[in-house]
């Protein structure tokens, strides 16, 4: 356990992450928020239930669509203020030829610029790709169907980890797809409903689990409440 000021070890080779800063001028790192510290994937983080999402340039967010006009739309982010997405930060959009996001919609989008005093600037260019972002292959971009919900930030680090275990065991079963954002919120969806809302019970009622725990409670769902 750590709180917030206390000294964190850092390992050769390892990286601060989630609720750890490191002071350039003495090579310390230190927590910033209450929690237990782990080691994950040569990266050290304090996991809480914190859901109050800080923007971090880089950072990959789902977003939900508040407002609009000529110019960007105000995105909810799960953070202290609403980010704002240009009508033009797109691949191969124009003022004649870019998407038309009403309010409510949601949206996968990186985090272009993030500072204390300024609105944090998002964007759906993805710059691996070439690709307009009107042909269904551009990985950024508005999320359709299916269904959203929001989990602490630390569970949203686990199942963006390549081997997250209850994402690999479900999808020995069904088949759905899945969006997480950095930010602590989750956009499923699933061939029908009932799978999509069967399939969000198992994902939440996961955390806090072991493997173990997760594979004995997971055999015909029928301890998730459901009858398969």
């Amino acid at each position: 356990l750590c709180l917030p000021g206390d000294e964190v070890p850092l390992q050769p080779g390892a990286l601060p992450g989630l609720g750890v800063a490191l002071d350039t001028d003495s090579g310390r790192a230190f927590a910033t928020t209450a929690g237990v510290l782990r080691t994950l994937d040569d990266e050290v983080r304090v996991e809480n239930l914190r859901k109050r999402y800080i923007p971090r340039k880089g950072d990959y967010i789902v977003g939900i669509i508040m407002s609009r006009n000529a110019d960007f739309y105000k995105v909810d982010i799960r953070a202290p203020s609403p980010a704002f997405l240009p009508t033009l930060a797109w691949n191969g959009a124009t003022k004649r030829n870019r998407p038309i996001l009403e309010i409510g919609m949601l949206v996968y989008a990186r985090v272009e610029a993030a500072h204390p005093d300024l609105d944090t600037e998002l964007s759906c260019v993805d710059p691996d790709t070439k690709k307009s972002w009107n042909t269904g292959e551009v990985l950024l971009g508005e999320l359709k169907g299916g269904l959203s919900f929001e989990v602490a930030l630390t569970a949203a680090q686990r199942l963006l980890a390549i081997d997250c275990f209850i994402l690999d065991r479900l999808g020995k079963d069904f088949s759905y797809e899945l969006c997480v954002g950095q930010n602590g919120r989750v956009w499923l969806v699933a061939p029908t409903a009932r799978e999509t809302v069967l399939l969000l019970q198992a994902i939440k009622r996961s955390f806090g689990m072991t493997n173990v725990q997760i594979e004995a409670r997971f055999q015909g769902f029928r301890a998730w409440g459901f009858e398969v």
